[in-house]
């Protein structure tokens, strides 16, 4: 017994000056990366973690119920890999019609997830919306022009909005989901999304190559959330999320991550972490499929989603906020976000494709940067909509 008491006050003193350790190092964060993730049953964020951050609302629109199609059934084998895979939602809409709803327990067509990075593509629809709105001159207007940080920076200062959106703009940051000492992590958990970002320079020229990073999104982010500030000083991303898209969509009510309370100077986590629904989703993508309109208003220019879903001149998987095939028959561009939320788009045959869920494979066959399974999704909602 003596022994066994001193094993456990050994291995006390240890934890506390680990938690110091870690603390002194800058990487408190590590705490609640744990005590949100692996002692919640998960190795990762997961799309249930909305309890685990304060939410700023995303208010709705008046409803506008979709058309019903003819109900389309999946393949079993579609149905059953959705299953293994612990889908929350898979819906295929043809021709604006929605002509298939499945939804897997516990979930339902009210249920709001996470939708991960399916928001960067929010991020960049919003960015589009303010330069429509005169609240941002260009899309390719300077980083710099309201993120005054890096105005003296050799790289930074010429860095775009644009290049934010299509990961070109050179902005140092290593992407990693599952390290739990790593800047992603900091930026996810740590309390402070702003600081994170900004803590970091830029290592290469703007606009020479192509790097996947959340926080370039994030500091479009900053720079919209100051814009929109100095046109109006309470407007936040989440209340110009819900005036430019959530509204004219009229999509349900929806919440935004933030990074700390609105009172302690939080932001939201713009390169994620909108929890919503799949109904939501198809509706963003069908809006930007019918090259941003919605019910005869033009809710973002057609140009500039023209943009969006052009490659970005480096890759030709990625154009800004988007990932995409074009070479593939038929071409199809999607969102896409951690753990297998999608929205695919196949333009030439009118499809919209949303599957959310907790599980995806990370099998790459047809493409090194695109999910095998995006291919079967689309297989599976070619397969249900040919003509009988």
């Amino acid at each position: 017994m003596k022994y066994l008491k001193r094993g456990l006050l050994g291995l006390l003193v240890l934890l506390v000056l680990t938690a110091a350790a870690l603390q002194l190092a800058g990487h408190g964060y590590i705490w609640n990366a744990v005590r949100y993730t692996y002692l919640q049953g998960h190795n990762t964020a997961h799309i249930d973690d909305a309890r685990n951050f304060t939410q700023a609302r995303i208010a709705g629109g008046a409803p506008q119920p979709w058309t019903a199609g003819p109900q389309r059934p999946l393949s079993e084998g579609m149905a059953s890999y959705l299953r293994q895979h612990r889908s929350a939602a898979f819906l295929v809409m043809h021709k604006g019609a929605l002509v298939h709803e499945t939804y897997f327990p516990p979930y339902g067509p009210d249920s709001r997830t996470n939708i991960f990075s399916m928001a960067k593509t929010v991020m960049t629809l919003l960015a589009g919306a303010a330069v429509a709105d005169g609240i941002v001159p260009s899309f390719d207007a300077p980083l710099a022009t309201w993120v005054g940080e890096y105005a003296n920076h050799p790289q930074g200062r010429f860095a775009t909005l644009a290049q934010l959106s299509a990961m070109t703009s050179g902005h140092a940051w290593d992407e990693n989901y599952y390290l739990p000492l790593n800047a992603t992590t900091e930026l996810y958990f740590g309390g402070d999304a702003q600081a994170t970002v900004l803590r970091h320079g830029f290592e290469r020229e703007p606009g020479s190559g192509y790097e996947y990073s959340s926080a370039s999104t994030q500091l479009l982010g900053i720079a919209l959330q100051r814009a929109l500030k100095a046109r109006e000083p309470d407007l936040t991303l989440a209340g110009y999320a819900s005036r430019r898209l959530w509204q004219p969509l009229g999509m349900a009510e929806a919440s935004w991550s933030l990074d700390r309370p609105r009172e302690d100077g939080g932001m939201e986590l713009a390169y994620c972490c909108i929890h919503t629904s799949a109904r939501n989703m198809a509706r963003v993508a069908q809006m930007m499929l019918q090259q941003g309109q919605w019910n005869g208003q033009q809710v973002v220019p057609a140009d500039f989603v023209k943009r969006m879903t052009s490659p970005n001149g480096h890759v030709e998987h990625y154009g800004h906020g988007l990932w995409m095939d074009p070479r593939h028959s038929p071409p199809f561009w999607f969102m896409q976000g951690h753990l297998g939320q999608y929205a695919i788009v196949v333009p030439s045959r009118e499809l919209v494709i949303v599957r959310l869920g907790q599980w995806r494979t990370k099998e790459r066959k047809r493409h090194p940067s695109i999910p095998e399974e995006v291919y079967l999704y689309v297989e599976e909602a070619l397969a249900m909509t040919r003509p009988d």
